[in-house]
């Protein structure tokens, strides 16, 4: 007789519990449908093997409740079909069989896993034994299944919930936005037995429209760039989620109109099933949950509520980062701010302490010899008081524009004249110009740019007044323009002075100024105004030296497009 490999995979599980199937491999023929003649009135289903090796071909073909098994039969006999049973950690219970009075048989058995042993009597009784001990044993085996089972979902669920404890602990306990997201994609993954997930955080696109940009992915056990993969809000089933406040599980993404492709083309991935969870904060919902592709039939209600809990715990993580890097931002601004304030403060008194001098000097002069001054002698002291005043005027002035800047929250930045401004400005300095012997050179068109007409006045007074002071003698100032990108124009104002330094950013702090002679020292304040102005209106400012010589001071702006 042949033999069956030990490598088959064998079912055990019968289908209706109403009426268990039984296996009695019995080589008694007579006996073998007597006994499935009395089980099958008390309502069972019985199949019968008349060898081991019949009997092991009917466990691989079909699924049995119980198996009665005679200790001696032809080819494999009980204990070799017990051991072969005992291989599978499925194997339904079994009750061995014998007409030996055989000890070391019992042990045998039981210790291959028989749940019960009978002995054989001449006249058959032991088939009624048999159709008592059998409910008796299949309803231990139902207990002991069912709490083998509840013991495996309390252990799932303490899993869970202790992987549960460990992604709340790893978000509360780190304050890095990307750190919370590729926490958040690897744990559900462990949680719900998905092949990936993925977050998508809403932001702004270029054109200020708000999207879903994929933060973290993590599939088949390992972290994936995202690539730079982005949603509308409504767009796919994770768009819809976002949009409608709602989570979504979809266990057939083909059949439902809602899904998009798109994400699976750019990322080389096939989606079967799919689960959306909105990552709500306490005010807002800061974008969604992904999961993708349930290794074991569908997403569940219980991998909603995991979902949704995950997500929160994370979105309330990302909130949190976000509003400490507000703070962190702010402390440091302030900071800035103190640092500029201490500056200002430094600067403010020096220049305005030499006027104020000048000023005492002059007045205490004409107080004390007034009636023995020439009346032209007079008028220089008094000129020397009223230039002065002059002076400080214009410091103070300048401290009130920045000052105006700092404050400033509803500027309407707007296309603007640069011609028309260029052209105030130059009229505001016209004297000085002239005084120097300047000449300064002027495009004849000007680019559209986004700003605010009055503030970029300030900006071109500030740069032509630098150049005429610390520029070269006389002055020769070329005014003009460049693009260095499509959406944006550069400004600029080149000079035949000096150069600056190799780092020229601290020429735009309030305490630091050329001092490349007396006559040349200002009052520092100048181009820190333009540095404000132009960060206000969402440019940046810059100086460079020039391979032929001279300096270039020059701001940025958005383009009108």
């Amino acid at each position: 007789m042949a033999t069956l490999p030990l490598s088959k995979t064998l079912t055990f599980k019968a289908t209706d519990e109403n009426h268990p199937r039984l296996l009695y491999v019995e080589d008694d023929v007579a006996l073998a449908h007597l006994f499935k003649q009395r089980m099958e009135q008390e309502g069972f289903i019985v199949d019968l093997a008349f060898d081991g090796g019949e009997g092991m071909t009917l466990l691989e073909q079909h699924p049995y409740d119980l198996v009665v098994l005679d200790s001696s039969l032809p080819g494999l006999n009980g204990l070799q079909i017990l051991g072969r049973l005992a291989a599978n950690e499925l194997h339904p219970p079994a009750i061995m069989v014998s007409a030996e009075e055989n000890a070391a048989l019992v042990i045998d058995a039981i210790h291959l896993g028989a749940a019960d042993f009978v002995m054989k009597s001449e006249d058959a009784s032991h088939l009624q034994l048999l159709s008592t001990m059998i409910p008796r044993v299949l309803s231990q085996h139902r207990r002991f299944t069912e709490q083998e089972a509840i013991v495996e979902d309390l252990y799932g669920q303490n899993r869970k919930l202790a992987l549960l404890n460990r992604a709340t602990q790893i978000f509360t306990s780190t304050l890095d936005e990307e750190q919370i997201a590729l926490q958040l994609v690897k744990s559900i993954c462990e949680f719900t037995d998905a092949e990936g997930s993925s977050v998508w955080l809403l932001t702004q696109g270029q054109s200020g429209e708000e999207l879903l940009e994929c933060v973290a992915i993590f599939a088949n056990g390992e972290y994936i760039e995202p690539r730079h993969v982005s949603l509308a809000p409504g767009e796919g089933i994770a768009g819809w989620a976002f949009a409608h406040r709602e989570t979504v599980i979809v266990n057939d993404v083909l059949r439902d109109q809602r899904f998009s492709a798109a994400s699976d083309d750019k990322l080389k991935f096939q989606t079967r099933t799919l689960l959306a969870a909105p990552m709500r904060a306490p005010e807002r919902v800061l974008g969604v949950l992904e999961l993708v592709n349930k290794r074991k039939g569908g997403f569940t209600e219980i991998d909603r509520t995991l979902s949704e809990t995950l997500a929160a715990s994370a979105a309330i993580a990302i909130e949190n980062a976000r509003y400490f890097q507000h703070l962190n931002r702010q402390a440091e601004e302030l900071r800035l701010r103190n640092e500029e304030l201490d500056a200002f403060a430094h600067t403010v008194a020096h220049d305005l302490k030499t006027p104020l001098s000048v000023i005492a000097g002059y007045a205490d002069m004409l107080r004390e010899n007034f009636e023995f001054l020439h009346p032209e002698e007079a008028d220089l002291y008094l000129k020397q008081i009223v230039d002065n005043s002059m002076r400080m005027n214009h410091i103070i002035d300048s401290l009130l524009l920045l000052a105006g800047v700092r404050g400033a929250t509803n500027v309407e930045i707007e296309p603007v004249d640069m011609g028309m401004i260029v052209q105030e400005a130059l009229s505001r300095i016209e004297f000085m110009s002239t005084a120097r012997g300047a000449v300064i050179e002027v495009p004849d068109q000007w680019p559209a740019a986004l700003g605010y007409g009055p503030w970029l006045e300030e900006v071109w007074y500030n740069y032509v007044v630098n150049a005429l002071k610390y520029g070269g003698d006389p002055p020769v100032l070329k005014l003009g323009y460049d693009f260095p990108e499509p959406t944006k124009v550069r400004f600029w104002l080149a000079d035949n002075g000096p150069g600056v330094p190799e780092d020229p950013s601290f020429l735009f702090k309030p305490m630091l100024r050329m001092q490349t002679s007396e006559r040349r020292k200002g009052y520092g304040l100048g181009l820190s105004i333009v540095k404000r102005i132009i960060e206000k209106l969402n440019g940046e400012v810059g100086a460079e030296s020039l391979p032929e010589g001279g300096s270039r001071f020059y701001f940025i702006l958005p383009a009108v497009v």
